[in-house]
């Protein structure tokens, strides 16, 4: 989906039409409260019950990245570059290794690196997903070599989120795409639906007209004219013929300007017989 828009919840710039639209209205708080969520209970999860903090100045650096995300909503998203949105999961990334520095992998907080790549996965583009990946396994390298594990296992770490990350974006990122081809699809058949009902309508519309409307003035007109034959000649007989010729106007403008609303629809109307104007 790198250039195609989301229909669903109007996300007109999900692939790049409007910069930062997944920090902006509408439907900001769904996107963004459960991974606020995590962060927060993440970040406060290691001072309690004991507290795991082993530096307090890495821990004051996660927490200052986790505010810069939040400022991010704050922004004037419409002024900024394409590419801007990235930065935003890759500060969320930043923050979850500070924290993890800070409080080291047994605190268990490791897990939350996937966070940064699941907002990515979910409302960006597969190459800012790409980025996130590369950010969510560098953290696991930093972090292991900080703890200076032994090469073996830095090696099936690195290996082992590198492949679950790309697992996670490349099956989201298809996932998307089938989601986006459906509602197209659908969009696509409703249209037909509406377009089909609307030449059926008009076709019913000028059936109704040549049955019934065109057939009085038609019947009515036959009326005046034999009313007009059993008068003599006078202002009466005049008046009479003057209105036949009326109604026979009246049907020529009514197939000119309704039953032609048919001729599209199978040309119901106009393979069908229809009454002729009165010849006087």
């Amino acid at each position: 989906m790198e250039s195609s828009r989301v229909p669903w919840r109007a996300r007109a710039g999900a692939d790049g039409g409007t910069v930062g639209w997944q920090f902006q209205q509408p439907g900001l708080a769904p996107r963004a409260v459960p991974f606020g969520l995590v962060a927060v209970v993440a970040t406060v999860s290691v001072l309690v019950p004991g507290g795991d903090v082993r530096s307090w100045v890495e821990y004051a650096a996660s927490a200052a990245l986790l505010l810069a995300c939040a400022g991010a909503f704050l922004l004037p998203w419409q002024r900024l570059p394409a590419w801007a949105p990235v930065l935003v999961p890759l500060l969320y990334a930043g923050s979850v290794l500070e924290l993890m520095l800070a409080s080291g992998t047994a605190s268990g907080v490791g897990l939350v690196a996937l966070a940064p790549l699941i907002w990515s996965v979910l409302y960006h583009r597969r190459w800012e997903s790409a980025c996130v990946v590369v950010a969510v396994v560098s953290v696991q390298a930093v972090t292991s070599l900080a703890q200076a594990v032994p090469g073996a296992v830095i090696a099936r770490r690195v290996v082992l989120w590198s492949a679950l990350s790309a697992m996670i974006a490349v099956a989201a990122h298809g996932l998307r795409d089938r989601i986006q081809a459906s509602l197209v699809a659908n969009a696509a058949l409703q249209a037909e639906v509406r377009q089909l009902s609307l030449a059926r309508e008009r076709e019913r519309i000028a059936a109704d007209l040549r049955e019934s409307v065109v057939r009085k003035i038609f019947d009515a007109g036959l009326d005046l004219h034999g009313t007009a034959t059993m008068i003599g000649e006078g202002p009466a007989r005049r008046r009479l013929l003057h209105g036949v010729a009326e109604l026979d106007e009246v049907i020529r403008a009514l197939r000119e300007s309704v039953f032609d609303l048919g001729r599209d629809t199978d040309a119901a109307v106009g393979t069908s017989e229809e009454p002729e104007p009165h010849e006087h």
